[in-house]
């Protein structure tokens, strides 16, 4: 990393930890089949407690009822500290609100991610 990609990545995590909202990301564990007695088991789930950008809705420009929906909303994860990488089949719980995880785009600064662009929807 250069020492703007550090300067970067540590001001995006603070815009989120001083600007932005409090998330609950739960990440569900894989599921097993078992060939033996034809059950799938369900794994458990974490949960995990981080900020993020203020959710934003996407500009109506957008919005093409497929891809995109008119509720669905953006947050920035922040990279930095992160324990875990945003991927589809996570739900997001904002203010009591579930949301499922649609897209996650990386945002690099050089090399290196720096933040997470997630599309949530309802």
């Amino acid at each position: 990393m250069t020492e703007i990609d550090d300067k970067l990545l540590a001001d995006v995590y603070t815009i989120a930890q001083t600007y932005g909202k409090s998330v609950v990301f739960t990440i569900r564990d894989a599921q097993s089949y078992n060939p033996a007695t034809g059950k799938v088991s369900t794994g458990g789930a974490t949960a995990i407690t981080l900020n993020v950008t203020p959710p934003a809705q996407f500009e109506l420009r957008y919005v093409d009822g497929d891809m995109i929906r008119e509720r669905d909303v953006k947050v920035t994860v922040p990279a930095k500290n992160l324990t875990f990488t945003p991927d589809l089949g996570h739900n997001v719980t904002i203010d009591s609100e579930v949301f499922d995880v649609v897209t996650v785009n990386p945002l690099y600064s050089g090399a290196n991610i720096c933040a997470y662009e997630v599309q949530l929807r309802q």
